[in-house]
């Protein structure tokens, strides 16, 4: 009797392991930067908010912009939502995005060690299992 304890403790915590809602989709270091870009906020891909973030960094002539608008107009298919973060930083190399009841937290992953004399910019494009979270989340980044 024990050990069917054990099992169905061992199979209730193994439940979800390696099912993360949260797939990062695209990452790119924002560069030739003209303006400073900070606080631009997080936004859900194919809504205004998104159009506008574009457009934004459209002005703000970066060298890269074929890869940042590719990034930002990716086809999600009809089970996932996009997010996008732009992210302060300074070599890292990759992003995580939380999923915490109706709270989406992107953070920078990667770089550790590395000082910077400016900080530099990331784009960083998540996929959502679209049942995973809320129709109106909470968009957050999380500084390092």
């Amino acid at each position: 009797m024990k050990w069917i304890a054990a099992c169905l403790l061992l199979l209730v915590a193994g439940c979800g392991i390696g099912n993360d809602p949260a797939k990062l989709e695209a990452f790119a270091r924002l560069k030739g930067t003209s303006t400073r870009l900070v606080g631009l906020r997080p936004v859900e891909l194919g809504t205004a908010a998104a159009q506008e973030l574009q457009r934004t960094l459209e002005r703000a002539k970066l060298t890269n912009l074929d890869e940042v608008s590719g990034a930002l107009s990716f086809a999600l298919p009809s089970d996932r939502r996009g997010f996008a973060f732009v992210l302060p930083g300074c070599a890292e190399d990759g992003a995580e995005l939380t999923v915490e009841r109706d709270t989406l937290a992107a953070e920078l992953t990667g770089g550790e060690n590395v000082n910077c004399a400016q900080a530099n910019y990331f784009l960083a494009v998540f996929s959502v299992e679209r049942d995973s979270v809320s129709p109106t989340p909470t968009l957050s980044t999380t500084p390092r």
